[in-house]
């Protein structure tokens, strides 16, 4: 009798199989981790974090044409700017694309989303982006945009961020950004002048310092200390921000580069501008003969270019004094 109830070897192991499944289903529902919330629906309306970019220090765009630099001259990072580029060339930024740029995010409509990770990166083409968004915030912070693959077909992108680990297929934003080049991001005027940033002015000739002006308990004043004309003063920044290029050099020779350089090192005068962000130079020297191995309108220019000679923008001569006030023009 006993024979006929011992269990099979089969029978042993079924048992402990069942055993060891319902040993692990209780480990699951033990120590299974809880899935985070996700608010599918935000990501859809807009991964963007527009919150932050509302005041913005600076902003590199970095698309097909080049890397453009724009700098917020306003302290506080209001989107009015107005705006300066840095590089490639030292142009004031038209006073409607940033506010645009950051209008095009707020309206970015998402299709679907892809996991972040290597094959998609490649195979939405985020590894080579068409047009790469690099903000800096008031505050210090970075933020990066992507715009990868724009399928013509169903006229969608993909679009990565740097505070995100998702990728974002969408409507192609409504500023076509990746083909902007600096005619679109630029106006002819050279220079962005805050004058509520300000807190110094300082122009040098070959001879030294030949105008300061300096705010000081909301008045302006000249190196000698006197008081000067706060509606003078600001009829002499209006000059300054009305200084028009009629030319930009790029793509220069080697031979061209060097003398161009050669130039520079010799100003004619040294503008600085002293804010709370910090400094920004630019130097003017004065062409004769024009240059060898170019074709331009004139012969006889000013040239204007940052402390880097990267790049060099091109004004009329009859410009030139306004690089050197009068000292009744501003009392």
């Amino acid at each position: 009798m006993m024979s006929l109830i011992r269990p099979t070897l089969s029978t042993v192991l079924v048992l402990v199989f069942g055993l060891i499944l319902v040993f692990l289903g209780l480990f699951a529902e033990v120590f299974e981790s809880e899935t985070p919330e996700v608010d599918l629906a935000q990501i859809y309306a807009n991964p963007a974090p527009l919150n932050e970019l509302q005041f913005l220090k600076s902003f590199r765009i970095t698309n097909k044409q080049g890397s453009f630099l724009l700098e917020n001259t306003d302290p506080e990072g209001k989107m009015e700017g107005p705006w300066q580029m840095i590089e490639p060339q030292s142009l004031k930024v038209k006073g409607d694309v940033v506010p645009r740029i950051i209008e095009a995010l707020k309206v970015i409509r998402v299709r679907n989303f892809h996991r972040l990770e290597p094959i998609n990166i490649t195979s939405f083409s985020l590894d080579n982006p068409t047009l790469t968004l690099n903000f800096i915030n008031e505050k210090n912070k970075t933020f990066e945009i992507k715009v990868g693959l724009i399928n013509p077909i169903d006229n969608s992108a993909y679009l990565s961020l740097s505070s995100q680990n998702q990728i974002y297929q969408i409507d192609p934003l409504e500023m076509a950004l990746e083909g902007y080049d600096l005619a679109q991001l630029v106006e002819s005027r050279v220079l962005a002048i805050n004058a509520e940033s300000l807190a110094s002015l300082e122009i040098y000739s070959s001879k030294g310092l030949e105008t300061k002006l300096l705010k000081k308990d909301g008045l302006w004043l000249d190196q000698a200390g006197a008081v000067l004309s706060e509606f003078k003063v600001q009829k002499f920044f209006e000059k300054l921000e009305d200084l028009k290029s009629f030319s930009i050099l790029n793509n220069l020779s080697g031979a061209q580069q060097e003398f161009m350089e050669a130039v520079m090192a010799n100003p004619t005068y040294t503008l600085k501008l002293i804010t709370s962000q910090g400094v920004r130079s630019y130097i003017i020297s004065e062409i004769k003969n024009g240059i060898v191995g170019l074709s331009l309108p004139k012969t006889n220019f000013l040239a204007l270019s940052s402390d880097e000679k990267k790049s060099f923008v091109l004004l009329d001569l009859e410009q030139l004094n306004t690089f050197s006030p009068k000292s009744n023009e501003l009392k």
